[in-house]
């Protein structure tokens, strides 16, 4: 196995660290400035271009908040190194591009709402929007 390959496991990465910066409603600027790379360097990076190493990678983590085991979530592998169960790229793209523009405008209005009560209702709202008729009826409400 060559090395300096790129993996379904990196395009996986890749995804998910433009996923997550969008999501924090950070530039690709301002995460090169904080990692001290070029904004060039992160387009590289969230396109595969080039590998994210281990350091860089936790790097990102710690400046997203979040922990370095999310950018590996959705990922199936078994021992044999190249037997993933990855959507195929197609389905990937599309959900990246439901979810920019169907939830990004969501997040970054629900980041922006100071008050913890706020928050606790909205949730609720959109928990009892998002329940199936037939769970709301078993529950007595309509």
């Amino acid at each position: 196995m060559l090395l300096d390959k790129i993996t379904p496991i990196d395009v996986h990465i890749a995804a998910k660290l433009r996923q997550f910066r969008l999501v924090a409603g950070m530039s690709q600027d301002k995460l090169g400035e904080l990692t001290g790379v070029t904004f060039q360097q992160i387009q590289k990076y969230e396109k595969a271009k080039n590998r994210i190493s281990a350091s860089r990678l936790f790097e990102f983590a710690q400046f997203l908040e979040k922990p370095v085991s999310a950018f590996f979530e959705g990922i199936k592998a078994d021992r044999t190194y190249y037997n993933y169960d990855f959507s195929t790229d197609k389905q990937q793209s599309k959900k990246l591009i439901e979810f920019d523009k169907e939830l990004l405008p969501l997040v970054r209005a629900f980041k922006r709402i100071e008050n913890a009560q706020s928050k606790r209702n909205l949730v609720a709202l959109a928990v009892s929007i998002s329940e199936p008729k037939e769970k709301k009826v078993k529950h007595g409400y309509s």
